[in-house]
């Protein structure tokens, strides 16, 4: 029988600490939500010939698939124990997040330029991009700056920013629902992301017998920004103060 080791003064299931299978079918659950979010809006349009897209566009996705598929073999090779090959191309993941951060940001300015000729109010949907990229960003570098010395900590921050971006892609079917609010879907659309935050939450506790202090920080981070952006994106301060902080379109 294996015995139970301790940290933080509780016990830890050392399977569940030294290979955690957890973030790898996390990740690949994660990844499947990514790729089935685009087939309207990019891959059909792509192939038809139809959509407006331009370079940007396509960086802009290449990228982000790049990082959420690096993210998945990442926590894959983890899971089997190959910490050194892990740690070898951890620096590809750097640069992708290096890439992520400012495209995401333009995009979200571009995103308003297109806009405006449709809607009153065009910066409201660019404060949930700024949002969401502004989350990832917070939670990536802080992984980042934690890889060598606080793995667990690591690990959770780079889970829940891969969640940062699950949640905007998936609203690619989310806010097509009909006959609801539109206002209480801006605020359901990030329920998704959810069941991984309360599933991290449950292997914390069946490895710690408590939230590891990571995952009670992103769950503090993330609840007030997805229950208040609802609020926030349709104000009139944040309308008013919008093209200055991000450019006119």
């Amino acid at each position: 029988m294996v015995e139970k080791t301790k940290l933080y003064g509780n016990p830890v299931d050392p399977i569940a600490f030294k290979r955690p299978q957890f973030f790898a079918w996390s990740a690949l659950i994660m990844m499947v939500i990514v790729v089935l979010s685009f087939p309207l809006t990019y891959y059909l349009p792509l192939v038809k010939g139809s959509g407006n897209f331009d370079t940007l566009h396509h960086l802009h996705g290449l990228t982000f698939f790049a990082w959420i598929g690096l993210y998945v073999w990442q926590t894959w090779l983890v899971a089997r124990g190959q910490i050194g090959r892990h740690r070898e191309i951890g620096l590809i993941g750097f640069a992708l997040t290096g890439l992520i951060i400012p495209l995401g940001f333009w995009m979200a300015q571009r995103g308003a330029q297109r806009r405006l000729e449709t809607m009153v109010n065009p910066y409201e949907f660019t404060w949930f991009n700024l949002a969401d990229m502004t989350l990832f960003s917070v939670f990536m570098i802080a992984a980042i700056l934690l890889v060598t010395r606080h793995k667990e900590w690591h690990r959770r921050f780079a889970f829940v920013a891969a969640l940062c971006l699950v949640a905007p892609a998936a609203t690619r079917w989310t806010l097509r629902i009909p006959d609801i609010d539109p206002f209480v879907l801006d605020i359901a659309c990030y329920l998704i992301i959810y069941p991984f935050l309360i599933a991290l939450a449950m292997f914390d506790w069946r490895a710690f017998r408590k939230l590891h202090p990571a995952t009670l920080m992103s769950i503090v981070l993330l609840l007030p920004v997805h229950v208040s952006s609802a609020w926030i994106a349709r104000s009139v301060w944040w309308n008013t103060i919008a093209p200055a902080l991000i450019g006119q379109p």
